[in-house]
């Protein structure tokens, strides 16, 4: 397969050049290894093995496999053939052609991997994997070398007397135990096959400047890569929950019921639901280090952040598998602690001014405290919101991202006029709650009692709210931003429904009277998930 790339100058050709020679040149240094006056062999690597009798099994997997032509290519491999009497226990002619892929990319590396290369310096295979010289090049992982350096017109082939071990890494036990379809589907869902360049061998420049490359493609899950843990590499560490069917479905009939979605289009909406639902299950089976729960670590981080403060809870009743590149639990049951995974409370600090808007003649000014303040702040700012004339309600009002359709608790927490030296006042205030129904309408709900009173020398965290449910989500999963990112989604589709407003409610009488003042000073909301 080629591939074109397009380049407008005539730099680019040059570069281009440089690139095939610097590639042609690495051939010349590994040659260089060997007498400068032989000449490489005519027969190709398939070819090589092929006419081997003792790698006759071999060679049938690679045809069952479909990989002949990618043997037989002018790209540079180094295979390491096991011989017929370590493969006794196969049968070539019954594997398919997955089974025999499989089999075959594990004896398989890209580039020239002499013998010589120096004793545990690690070899990535085509299918990732990570093996290494030992013994003065005399072992392979772990298999000792029978024949070495056997130069063929594309690479290196050596014989082994015994099979590679092949161990699955975190990404391949998803698949292998057949007890989670239900994850597996999902995962399979965003998987694709992407140009490797970096892989890829420049072999020409057509006559319109591109660059033409014998291609490598390599996998690519956007729901691991650049978001959750590149899961399938060699060379990073993980561990995984692997939740089979049941533990998946318990999940899932748990959570579902906080990502309804409104759509005019049902079925779209069922669909949003349906994938919000699976990424909050996944989301935090992840953590970028090997965990052993007999261990009992006091707590754990996910790849997606969050701080799991009891894991031998987590991890009750699972499985211990060793990964190639880390650990995997296997569980009929997820133990997620809610407010620790997928129902987190939302808090916002209020000083953020993506999301706020000033009521009418209103001035917000944001203040910042000392970390030696006597009333703790939230990141060491708030926001004073002050009336622009003497008649003014001020208020000020919040988009609240990422509301659940579920119950929460709200708390706007204030903090008192000592801070900034002035006189102690307090005030009186409402507040205003926006959101969607399920038909997809706005409405709103007002909050307006006698103890909504700020403190002049004190911090208030004020319950506007209790138990409030919301009947629609309003959440944007991290999927939906890594599209944005890949230029996918406008950020104008991004838009938040829930709103919080937060307004003085002092009547003239009692601005006159001195009773209380139309000024106040937030430090952040807090939206508290309720359990049902």
């Amino acid at each position: 397969m080629k591939i074109y790339m397009t380049k407008n100058s005539s730099m680019t050709k040059i570069a281009a050049c440089m690139i095939a020679l610097l590639f042609f040149g690495c051939q010349d240094e590994y040659l260089s290894h060997y007498e400068r006056s032989a000449n490489l062999p005519d027969q190709n690597l398939f070819e090589k093995i092929n006419k081997d009798s003792q790698l006759s099994k071999f060679a049938k997997m690679i045809k069952v496999a479909g990989l002949d032509s990618l043997l037989s290519a002018n790209q540079t491999f180094t295979v390491w053939a096991p011989v017929n009497d370590c493969l006794t226990d196969l049968d070539p002619d019954t594997l398919d052609k997955s089974q025999a892929n499989w089999m075959v990319k594990n004896y398989v590396a890209r580039f020239n991997n002499s013998s010589s290369n120096g004793n545990g310096k690690p070899v990535r295979m085509i299918n990732d994997k990570m093996y290494a010289f030992t013994l003065e090049g005399t072992v392979f992982g772990g298999s000792p070398l029978l024949q070495n350096d056997l130069l063929a017109k594309n690479g290196i082939l050596h014989t082994i007397g015994t099979k590679i071990q092949y161990h699955n890494n975190v990404y391949e036990y998803i698949f292998s135990s057949g007890k989670n379809a239900k994850l597996s589907a999902f995962i399979l869902a965003f998987e694709e096959k992407r140009f490797n360049e970096a892989l890829s061998t420049p072999i020409d420049i057509d006559n319109n400047g591109r660059t033409v490359y014998d291609s490598v493609t390599t996998s690519y899950n956007r729901l691991f890569d650049d978001n959750l843990g590149s899961i399938h590499r060699e060379d990073s560490v993980f561990t995984m929950l692997i939740p089979s069917d049941t533990a998946w479905k318990d999940a899932y009939t748990r959570l579902a019921p906080y990502f309804k979605t409104y759509s005019a289009n049902t079925e779209l909406a069922d669909s949003i639901q349906r994938v919000q639902t699976s990424l909050a299950i996944i989301n935090n089976l992840i953590y970028k280090e090997v965990i052993d729960v007999t261990n009992h670590p006091d707590s754990i981080i996910s790849t997606l952040g969050s701080v799991i403060h009891d894991p031998d809870a987590l991890f009750d009743g699972s499985v211990k598998q060793i990964a190639s590149n880390g650990m995997v639990y296997l569980t009929d049951k997820l133990n997620y602690q809610a407010n620790e995974t997928w129902n987190k409370p939302i808090e916002l600090e209020c000083e953020a001014t993506e999301g706020r808007v000033a009521g009418p003649n209103t001035g917000i000014n944001t203040r910042t405290v000392t970390s030696e303040s006597s009333v703790p702040v939230s990141e060491s700012r708030y926001i004073e919101v002050v009336p622009n004339t003497t008649t003014a309600q001020p208020a000020v009002t919040f988009d609240v991202p990422n509301v659940l359709s579920g119950k929460y608790d709200i708390y706007v927490e204030f903090v008192p006029a000592s801070l900034d030296g002035t006189p102690r006042d307090s005030t009186k205030l409402l507040f205003d709650l926006t959101y969607m129904t399920p038909t997809g309408k706005t409405t709103n709900t007002t909050a307006k009692l006698s103890s909504f009173v700020t403190s002049g020398t004190r911090k208030v965290k004020m319950k506007a709210y209790s138990g409030f449910e919301f009947p629609i989500s309003n959440y944007y999963d991290r999927l939906w931003w890594v599209d944005y990112r890949a230029g996918l989604h406008n950020y104008n589709e991004y838009v938040v429904t829930t709103k919080l407003m937060v307004k003085t409610n002092v009547t003239t009488t009692e601005l006159n009277n001195n009773l209380y003042t139309r000024k106040f000073r937030i430090d952040r909301l807090i939206f508290e998930p309720v359990s049902n």
